[in-house]
């Protein structure tokens, strides 16, 4: 069925594909935007100033609650914890009397840790570790209160999804390989968005884009970093100076690293706001207003070992529990306790480092956007040193430092 729905939108012309686009972005809005992701945006910005004692109080309710959950329908979690009575994990510090839940465990009981089956899932999410494939399913109270805490995110930096014009980069493959017209974009009417195709977004074709956006005037911006800079470069090289100005622009996907950040502000005159990406749904670690990284204890728990390595336990996927998972990125706390300047009661991380996912580039071509790599090499398991494509000529890639490692690439299409 979907070998058949991709034929048709391949082979029909683009206002065709726009309309199919729309059609597909009004199905997930009915699906993400119901009673609860209203109440709990609510909740979450009365709550966002709250003092610490209420929030590790909620914090430690959901624990009780997901621990319950996993407990009465995970199969795995069942037999995992058979030995441990939960009604005495009260606490966060009392999470170190459960087992570690580390990628192996992960990868080899995925079966019996779901709580839904596949066709009850209100959506699912694929990450490919290291040529292993983990899919994750999300119930559809999951799916609405992981999309609103996205949607706070950029509410506290003056972008309101839904009402305004938004520019969204995706690694997804939206723009068909039979398309000989350089419009590497597609437009989901029903929620104001214009999707933009990573995969073509090079030096080579920069000056469309940027024609486009300038046409377009999104308030804000959205997607694959690694994208948004190729545009960036060749704006502040070409001296170019935007008609618009959008409100923010925020990272989806990717880390951002300085020299990424720094072209990306100067181009489009606007901060760019990160926060942690992690396929593996993850508590969520989002940038303030006044630039530093917030966990939000409402979203999960993060322990952190000696070493600073994170374990996480999340309360936004109940249908995939993930209690004190090893997610294999690390965390550096700040020397001192301090509080934020942005009046936050949520703990500041200093900085996370995360997997690679590393920039590709070509021997002809130079830089490319992450969203470049075919369906095919996101497959190949292990690593990769370089590769070449067969098309209508020779195309050989090689990364930097001539090392490819394939982690965390998401079906998600870096759209949140």
């Amino acid at each position: 069925m979907r070998n058949l729905q991709s034929q048709l939108y391949e082979n029909t012309p683009i206002f065709i594909q726009n309309v199919l686009t729309s059609w597909n972005g009004y199905r997930k809005t009915r699906s993400r935007y119901g009673n609860l992701y209203y109440s709990f945006l609510i909740e979450l910005e009365k709550r966002q100033y709250l003092n610490e004692h209420h929030a590790k109080k909620y914090q430690e309710e959901e624990l009780q609650r997901l621990l319950r959950h996993a407990i009465e329908k995970s199969a795995f979690y069942k037999e995992l914890y058979r030995n441990i009575d939960i009604g005495e994990i009260r606490t966060v510090a009392d999470l170190k009397e459960l087992p570690v839940l580390d990628k192996e465990m992960l990868l080899h009981n995925i079966q019996d840790i779901y709580t839904v089956s596949e066709s009850a899932a209100a959506e699912s999410e694929i990450s490919y570790e290291k040529g292993n494939i983990i899919k994750l399913l999300y119930t559809k109270d999951d799916v609405q209160k992981r999309k609103a805490f996205l949607d706070f995110f950029k509410k506290q930096h003056g972008a309101v999804n839904l009402e305004m014009k938004r520019a969204s980069f995706s690694s997804r493959r939206i723009i068909p390989d039979n398309q000989h017209h350089k419009v590497f974009w597609r437009d989901n009417y029903f929620v104001r968005q214009r999707i933009y195709s990573s995969y073509y977004c090079n030096q080579e074709n920069a000056a469309v884009y940027i024609e486009d956006l300038e046409k377009y005037k999104p308030d804000f911006i959205d997607g694959l970093p690694s994208a948004i800079f190729e545009l960036a470069k060749y704006i502040n090289r070409n001296k170019f100076i935007l008609s618009f100005k959008p409100v923010a622009i925020f990272s989806v996907g990717e880390a951002v690293r300085p020299e990424c950040r720094r072209e990306i502000e100067e181009a489009f005159d606007c901060p760019l706001r990160d926060r942690y990406s992690s396929s593996e749904a993850a508590p969520f670690v989002m940038e303030c207003v006044k630039g530093r990284m917030h966990y939000n204890l409402y979203s999960g728990v993060i322990e952190t070992t000696e070493e600073g390595n994170m374990i996480v336990t999340s309360f936004n996927n109940y249908g995939t529990p993930l209690i004190r998972y090893d997610i294999g990125d690390r965390v550096e706390l700040p020397e001192m306790n301090e509080r934020c300047e942005c009046g936050s009661v949520h703990p500041v991380f200093e900085k996370i480092y995360t997997r690679p996912l590393q920039q590709p580039s070509s021997v002809s071509r130079g830089d490319l956007s992450a969203g470049f790599y075919p369906d095919k090499v996101q497959q190949v398991p292990g690593t990769l040193n370089k590769f070449h494509l067969f098309r209508s000529g020779f195309f050989p890639f090689k990364h930097r430092n001539d090392r490819s490692f394939f982690s965390a690439i998401s079906n998600r299409g870096a759209i949140d």
